[in-house]
């Protein structure tokens, strides 16, 4: 019943798509030739959804300095169908400008070929946004404002103030030992921050906790402020905004780009694929109090599940016996909506995140046979209409973040 209909709005999604990427494609292959013998700046192509600006820089930055990037990330449901990306790389000289021109085009990343044209001129800023070293590492360039704050790093801009633009750390290994210290910073007070300073001064791996220039230092403060400030490890407010008066602005990374990688807890993660008791009624007790639409409940229980991703089946196994148990669709809707949320959160860097996606779909058919017998149910066609309406939403928004092949999401 509910796939019947997603079907038909996929064709037409598709045509559409069709259109609109045909469209975008003349807009830019047509743009003014006395612009484009000026312009530094190139609009890039075909770009995997997983590269970020990061990726970018590093991929474009060989060639020379860099006055700003930008990824053109996907907001509507055309966008999503696209399964690619396309961006903007603006150069601080015309010569390297050609140089990536010619080195870029058609050139892989993360298995698409890339597209390379010239964009329309913009400004090119005083000084690089990002430049590599003589080694092929990010060089930090320093303005001397703290935190190392630049003018206008961010897409919006700030009218002139100067911005901490946040970047998630590249290596792996130094995002989780940030992680970590923000949480013992938190749990017990400044004065253990104070003391890993001073035991751990000449230990490389802690520079972030002193090294105020560094983009490290930069995310560590902002994973502090953040938590402090009521957000919680998968959800922050990405607006730009002052931690300080008078102060720089600060620019949060996406929170597509980030999964806050936890630090090993034997008491909560126990060897093995079953959860603890403890850690099981706790999971319990969450996913009872998804209630309604409220974020809250739902990113604490989705949180947990994923931080519990070792033992997937088991976490599948809670949330889908209180889907099914539900029998009013203002019961059952929620914890779909929590479903959902934890399948947009499996593609994470957590260990054993996808689990979750695959303990789901081997339960999809149960689940929309539940939802089916729900709608049967309900007596009043206006109320029907709402709880179809508010199911095709999930399955369509699924469909746009790709978690299931379409022919799965057709075939149950």
């Amino acid at each position: 019943m509910f796939m019947e209909e997603l079907k038909h709005k996929h064709e037409k999604q598709k045509r559409q798509t069709r259109r609109l990427s045909q469209h975008n494609a003349d807009d830019h292959e047509h743009q003014d030739s006395a612009e484009h013998e000026q312009s530094t700046n190139l609009y890039v192509c075909n770009l995997h959804p997983k590269v970020d600006e990061r990726e970018l820089c590093m991929a474009f930055a060989r060639f020379g300095p860099i006055g700003s990037v930008k990824i053109l990330w996907p907001r509507t449901p055309a966008d999503y169908a696209r399964q690619h990306n396309n961006g903007f790389v603006c150069f601080m000289k015309r010569e390297h400008a050609e140089a990536a021109l010619i080195g870029m085009n058609e050139a892989v990343m993360q298995g698409l070929a890339l597209r390379v044209v010239w964009g329309k001129r913009v400004p090119v800023p005083t000084k690089p946004f990002f430049e590599l070293d003589a080694h092929g590492a990010e060089k930090v360039v320093l303005t001397g404002l703290p935190f190392n704050a630049a003018i206008g790093t961010s897409e919006n801009g700030s009218g002139g103030i100067p911005e901490v633009l946040v970047k998630r750390p590249v290596d792996t290994r130094i995002m989780r030992l940030i992680h970590w210290t923000v949480e013992h910073v938190i749990r017990y007070g400044p004065r253990f921050e104070c003391l890993l300073i001073k035991r751990k001064s000449k230990d490389a791996r802690f520079q972030f906790l002193t090294d105020w220039t560094s983009a490290d230092h930069v995310y560590y403060r902002w994973r502090m402020y953040s938590l402090l400030s009521g957000d919680t490890k998968w959800h922050w407010q990405s607006r730009m905004f002052m931690m300080y008066h008078p102060g720089p602005v600060w620019v949060p990374p996406e929170i597509r780009q980030i999964a806050f990688i936890e630090s090993s807890d034997t008491e909560e993660h126990p060897l093995g694929n079953t959860l603890g008791d403890r850690a099981r009624e706790r999971l319990v007790q969450r996913v009872h109090k998804v209630q309604s639409n409220e974020r809250g409940p739902i990113a604490n229980a989705m949180a947990m599940a994923v931080e519990h991703a070792y033992a997937a089946a088991e976490v599948v196994e809670i949330v889908y016996e209180a889907l099914v148990s539900a029998k009013l669709p203002a019961d059952q809707l929620p914890k779909l909506w929590l479903v959902s949320d934890i399948l947009h959160n499996s593609s994470t860097t957590v260990p054993n995140a996808w689990r979750l996606r695959e303990c789901f779909e081997g339960r999809l058919e149960e689940i929309f046979n539940a939802l089916s017998e729900t709608y049967r149910r309900i007596e009043g066609r206006l109320k029907a209409e709402h709880f179809r309406k508010q199911v095709l939403a999930v399955l369509a928004v699924w469909e746009t973040w790709m978690i299931f092949p379409v022919e799965t999401l057709y075939q149950m």
